[in-house]
């Protein structure tokens, strides 16, 4: 599902700085939040910041269509305890605080099928280095894809790491706490496409 240019996008992103949080705003904050690497339109990290009011929950978006979506959301449902970056996770991940987060979600990843291309997989263990050290100790790095590669990859890679795997799930329900569908789920869904989940933690 591709999503097609809105020329609308970038201005609404420059007119709201509100819903926008910037890199130097990130390396002063204080505090714990939940993190959402590749937020698409919105969705899901609207839902969880409207679901559960109490955490802070960050999102970023590297697309500026799919970031600019999101913002008007941000916008329009008056959310105030959700941000947004317009950046990759390669930008945004190395000026977090050791220890602040509190979850992450790794919602329908990019599986990058080409096997030279498995280093750009958000799944890959120097990605999961960099999860490990930013989650506080108990946090959690939950993961959904529809694509059976990226989830055996997944499988793998976090068994090489320092997290703890909690649950594997083959044909999830979408019925877990601490969720929300994203667009991409609700396609899916509606298609019967099997949905895998993982869940890891830093003990």
């Amino acid at each position: 599902m591709r999503t097609k240019f809105k020329s609308w996008a970038k201005p609404f992103i420059d007119e709201h700085p509100e819903v926008i949080m910037t890199l130097e705003e990130l390396k002063s904050r204080e505090g714990t939040f939940a993190l959402e690497i590749g937020s698409g339109k919105g969705k899901f990290l609207i839902d969880i910041a409207i679901l559960y009011p109490q955490e802070f929950v960050l999102g970023i978006e590297r697309n500026v269509t799919c970031a600019g979506i999101t913002a008007k959301k941000l916008v329009e449902n008056e959310v105030t305890n959700a941000k947004l970056m317009l950046a990759s996770a390669d930008e945004i991940l190395p000026s977090i605080k050791d220890e602040t987060v509190t979850s992450i979600y790794l919602n329908f990843s990019d599986p990058w099928p080409k096997k030279r291309h498995h280093k750009r997989r958000l799944t890959y263990g120097t990605y999961l280095k960099q999860y490990y050290r930013v989650l506080v100790k108990g946090g959690k790095l939950l993961i959904k894809t529809d694509n059976d590669d990226l989830f055996a990859f997944t499988q793998e890679t976090l068994s090489e790491s320092d997290f703890k795997i909690l649950e594997i799930v083959d044909n999830y329900d979408g019925k877990a706490e601490f969720d929300a569908m994203t667009e991409y789920e609700i396609s899916f869904r509606e298609k019967d496409q099997l949905i895998h989940r993982i869940v890891a933690i830093k003990e």
